[in-house]
């Protein structure tokens, strides 16, 4: 009797150093894998910002040529410093402007889209040396503006479907930005992206 007790004390050690030595183990293991979970987490918000923004795009310039009437995707900057933008027809001929939208004069078409202080919203990386999209050295200008497209942050297309040039920059707020290119002379909206430490910026697909 007295060796099968201490058979069983022995077989529950053992069992015991397993299950101890698994969980050190899968510690290491999450420990290890949760940076790259992050970095991939956070590629993917930005990325998926970046097609929202770009649909919307896509939607603006569809719905000017479809309609032979002018029509924007509208940015505004809130309070809070987040953004906001959303699609508008220009109603009276003049093209789209801030008081005929306050107005109801340019009537607002499309759902509000809201970039939030999270992992991916409109934004430049400070401190980085951020290239220009174009090749031409360092990217200048207002580093607090990721929306540049002239005056007022407007990007208005035309019935004939070109538009206003425009770049917009978002950002994981840490160590990536995708930028889209609205080309003026055609409307084709273009992705690109960056990370910390490129020397240029890249194909960014969808």
């Amino acid at each position: 009797m007295s060796d099968r007790r201490f058979s069983s004390n022995a077989e529950r050690g053992i069992s015991l150093v397993e299950v101890m030595a698994m969980l050190v183990v899968l510690t290491i293991i999450v420990a290890t894998a949760l940076p790259g979970l992050g970095e991939a987490r956070r590629a993917a918000a930005v990325g998926g910002a970046s097609r929202q923004l770009k649909g919307l795009l896509f939607r603006c310039r569809a719905v000017a040529v479809l309609n032979a009437q002018a029509t924007a995707v509208v940015f505004e900057r809130r309070d809070d410093g987040t953004w906001r933008c959303f699609i508008a027809q220009d109603g009276d001929g003049d093209g789209i402007r801030r008081r005929d939208i306050d107005r109801l004069v340019d009537p607002v078409i499309s759902e509000v889209v809201l970039f939030e202080t999270g992992e991916a919203g409109l934004g430049i990386l400070k401190g980085e040396f951020v290239p220009d999209p174009s090749g031409r050295g360092r990217l200048r200008g207002n580093l607090d503006d990721p929306v540049r497209a002239g005056r007022g942050d407007i990007i208005t297309f035309t019935p004939r479907g070109t538009a206003t040039p425009a770049s917009i920059y978002l950002t994981d707020h840490r160590a990536r930005m995708r930028v889209l290119r609205v080309y003026g002379g055609t409307g084709r909206v273009i992705s690109r992206v960056w990370r910390s430490g490129w020397s240029e910026w890249r194909d960014g697909g969808l």
